[in-house]
């Protein structure tokens, strides 16, 4: 078996469609299993010695009783799995090395409180001695160590590099169906161990015929230790159980700021919170979170909104929580933050301070004192730029160099609720990771546990009322975004429908800041480590990976998903906005392509195929907004002013990307002079910009969609309330299938639809006919001038798009043929009402 290492990159813990109602909800195990193996490849740390694996992470502890060095070399050879637990979890209770601890035969039994996915029954489990597992012999929710049991060899999910062998040039991963088999049913039991209890990090014992590894697993990657035969040589496997069962609760990877409730504060949450009860049952715990002047809050929670799917990456969990102190309910966010982002709360702050609405108000908390992964302390800067280096030259490009410039360094001790700025990584004083594997390292980000509470505990966005209430709280969003840009200089860069709740009081606030960036740091330029990310785009998915890092696939901008930029503009997420409110108008309000819904939804939010260039789907969505491919000419909402706004936004996105790839070419020749470079001469509108820069352009800032918004929510023929409630069409449409219609249905899903043509009717809409007219009602003129030669675009009263120049103007709209109506014949040549504007206001009057 060969083991030259491939270098390929990493897939990132990216959000994938989380919201289409498409998707399967149980994935089958081993395609679930494969993108587990897939998140974490170059992930893994090691071989580390033994010797070193056991310094680093465990402190040595006297008294450990005296055993042989061939104590467990009567675990008997086995055949099957089943037959090595018993004589395994003997042989350990029996020894004296875990007091307080036992070990438990959890492998018949899968988690009764398990809420989504496969059943898992792992491997012999150790928990709390006085821990009852009458009922519940599985209980993910107590795990204090994982062991993982395989009957020879083979199983191995590792493989050390034989002596003499160039370690950088060696894939540490056993490539085999059985080592795959193995790694990755490995990381799926670390990953629904973390996700059900607050860990900053845990350990397994793999064991395999006659060898063991130990792992150390945290949120950034994983540490695995050479592997050792176990019952000729017992002594460290007897080390490593004394040393585990004499750590306290932080060594063992719990999070000391987290408990469980005592009685009185169980009852408490079982009241103030009992609208948040979890589906399965969770313990009711009590977070303590630090204030200045050395004091602390602490704050109920019971039901946790989120549970992170992922072993690494940002991990977010939400819980509506209760403090005792103020009898105040608040919204508690926990997470792990990359160390190249600034903290959320600091960006919450300066929002606050800069009297940005609609947003969450921050109370208290930060990062968590101690709470920072180690794993990448073992991978140094100028080994992830190494693996850069090499990975251009084995794509045969490397024309560009790769710098080795190192800011400031992060002490992992340090105070992590220090004021001071988060370095761009962490620099060079790292631990000896002289032992490892391979040199195409995808930069394995340090993280630091973040955590804090704002007042906001919103509902999701799909709960609004009607079709003029989604607007208005998108609307209410879309403020926050703007003002956060103008007066605060901050972009969020990951605008999804997931990131828009609704208030109590029925309005919106824009959350989940946790991408967010200062646009004058974007304007610089990525970061060494991100530029090192970008320089690896020829990988199967790092291209993919560094845009996913900025948001959720289903609402993120057509040309960030194609590579035409790996920075996320304004322009990127006011996008998304328009992509949320196509989504939602088209999921739960009428239209006369209803029993297209499925398809439609499918192809532009949810279809993706992975390629050897990364993920792909992307191209349905911008032939929306292009070509009209999914809403055509005669797609028509039931209501009004929702309709106009489609209309209308799906053309100011269309110009955006029409232009943004015809000035491509003059782009990059000006970001090559260096950063911020294009964002200086625009702002100071030079000469040296080339003429196809210097059009005016509907996204160039807020205001159009600003004057959409205002048109659309100041209409006069929206439905009435109580007869424009919304109805969730996905379900409707999957119980009216025939079975065989599901069946076809399900494999034309699975192809593009760019090209796909498709018959359309106007009798979908339920009651209507044709004769629900769409209404133009905006009454706002926005034309924003640049001097008396520059055209401007403006709204006209019609609410249609129009063009000034000097004090003449004329409408997109034509004067002699209803291009709203979908019965309107076309001129010859003419795909689209809108290509039919701009054919009629382009005749001489």
């Amino acid at each position: 078996m060969s083991h030259s290492f491939s270098g390929s990159g990493s897939v990132s813990p990216i959000k994938f469609p989380v919201v289409s109602g498409l998707e399967p909800q149980e994935q089958p195990l081993s395609t679930l299993r494969k993108k587990l193996d897939d998140s974490m490849e170059n992930l893994f740390i090691g071989p580390m010695p033994v010797e070193q694996f056991l310094q680093e992470f465990m402190p040595q502890a006297g008294g450990r009783p005296v055993l042989t060095q061939g104590y467990f070399s009567s675990m008997p050879k086995a055949t099957q799995e089943n037959a090595m637990y018993e004589p395994y979890i003997d042989l350990i209770n029996q020894s004296g090395l875990i007091p307080g601890y036992k070990l438990v035969n959890t492998s018949y039994h899968y988690d009764k409180d398990s809420t989504s996915g496969p059943k898992l029954k792992p491997d012999p489990s150790m928990y709390q001695e006085a821990l009852d597992v009458t009922a519940k012999v599985t209980q993910f929710g107590e795990l204090e160590l994982h062991s993982e049991l395989k009957p020879d060899a083979s199983h191995d999910a590792f493989c050390d590099p034989k002596p003499g062998v160039d370690r950088r040039k060696w894939d540490f991963r056993n490539q085999s169906l059985a080592g795959k088999r193995s790694r990755s049913q490995l990381i799926h039991y670390a990953t629904e161990w973390f996700s059900r209890q607050h860990r900053h990090h845990g350990f397994t014992i793999f064991l395999f015929g006659q060898y063991i590894r130990f792992i150390r697993w945290d949120r950034a990657g994983a540490v695995v230790s050479e592997r050792f035969d176990f019952k000729n040589n017992s002594g460290f496997l007897i080390d490593f159980l004394w040393r585990f069962s004499h750590l306290d609760a932080a060594g063992r990877g719990k999070d000391p700021y987290v408990r469980r409730a005592d009685p009185s504060e169980v009852e408490i949450a079982h009241t103030e919170l009992a609208e948040w009860k979890p589906k399965a049952e969770r313990p009711v715990i009590v977070f303590t979170i630090d204030i200045e002047g050395g004091e602390s809050r602490h704050f109920i929670a019971w039901g946790c909104m989120s549970e992170p799917s992922s072993l690494i990456g940002r991990c977010t969990r939400a819980y509506p929580v209760y403090e005792l102190a103020t009898n105040q309910k608040y919204f508690l966010k926990d997470g792990w933050r990359a160390h190249s982002l600034a903290r959320e709360a600091d960006i919450l702050k300066r929002l606050q301070d800069k009297k940005v609405e609609h947003v969450p108000i921050y109370i208290c908390g930060g990062d968590i004192r101690g709470g920072v992964t180690k794993t990448d302390l073992f991978v140094t800067v100028e080994e992830a730029e190494e693996a850069a280096v090499g990975e251009k030259q084995a794509s045969g490009n490397s024309s560009t160099a790769v710098t080795n410039s190192v800011e400031n360094s992060i002490n992992p001790e340090q105070d992590a609720n220090s004021a001071s700025d988060i370095p761009s990584f962490p620099g060079t004083s790292k631990l000896d990771g002289s032992f490892k594997c391979g040199m195409y390292w995808k930069r394995i980000t340090q993280r630091y546990h973040h955590r804090f509470i704002t007042d906001v505990i919103g509902k999701p966005l799909n709960t609004f009322t009607s079709s003029k209430h989604m607007m208005q709280v998108v609307s209410n969003a879309f403020t926050a975004h703007r003002q956060a840009y103008e007066l605060a200089g901050v972009i969020h860069r990951d605008v999804s429908s997931n990131n828009i709740l609704i208030t109590l009081s029925g309005g919106g606030i824009l959350n989940d800041w946790d991408m967010a960036k200062l646009a004058a740091d974007l304007e610089k330029g990525p970061r060494q480590h991100e530029r090192t990310v970008g320089r690896s785009c020829h990988s199967l998915i790092s291209h993919t990976q560094a845009i996913l890092m900025q948001g959720t696939w289903e609402f993120m901008s057509c040309l960030l998903l194609s590579g035409h930029h790996t920075v996320n503009t304004i322009q990127d997420d006011m996008e998304s906005f328009v992509l949320i409110v196509l989504y939602h108008a088209l999921r739960y309000f009428p239209h006369n392509q209803r029993s297209e819904t499925q398809w439609i939804l499918s192809s532009v939010f949810s279809n993706k195929v992975l390629t050897t260039k990364g993920y792909r789907g992307y191209e349905a969505r911008k032939s929306l907004f292009q070509n009209k491919v999914f809403i055509t000419k005669d797609f028509q909402l039931v209501c009004p002013p929702l309709d106009m706004w489609v209309e209308e936004a799906i053309q100011v996105v269309k110009e955006w990307i029409d232009t943004e790839e015809a000035q491509k070419p003059a782009i990059q020749s000006l970001r090559a002079r260096g950063p911020g470079v294009l964002s200086t001469l625009r702002a100071g509108r030079s000469s040296e910009l080339p003429p196809t820069l210097t059009t005016t352009r509907f996204l160039d800032d807020h205001q159009v969609l600003v004057a959409l918004f205002s048109s659309c929510l100041t209409a006069l023929d929206w439905p009435d309330p109580t007869e424009d409630v919304p109805v969730d069409v996905l379900p409707l449409l999957e119980a009216e299938q025939k079975p065989e219609q599901r069946e076809a249905g399900t494999k034309e899903l699975g192809g593009t639809s760019g090209s796909t043509k498709r018959s359309r009717t106007s009798t979908d809409i339920g009651g209507t006919g044709e004769s629900s007219k769409r209404s133009k009602t905006s009454t706002t003129n926005i034309g924003r001038t640049a001097g008396p030669s520059r055209k401007s675009k403006a709204f006209s009263s019609s609410g249609m798009l129009t063009e000034t120049s000097g004090s003449g103007s004329h409408s997109r709209r034509s004067s002699q043929m209803d291009l709203d109506n979908p019965s309107c014949e076309l001129p010859p040549g003419i795909r689209t009402r809108s290509e039919a504007r701009h054919h009629t206001a382009s005749k001489p009057s």
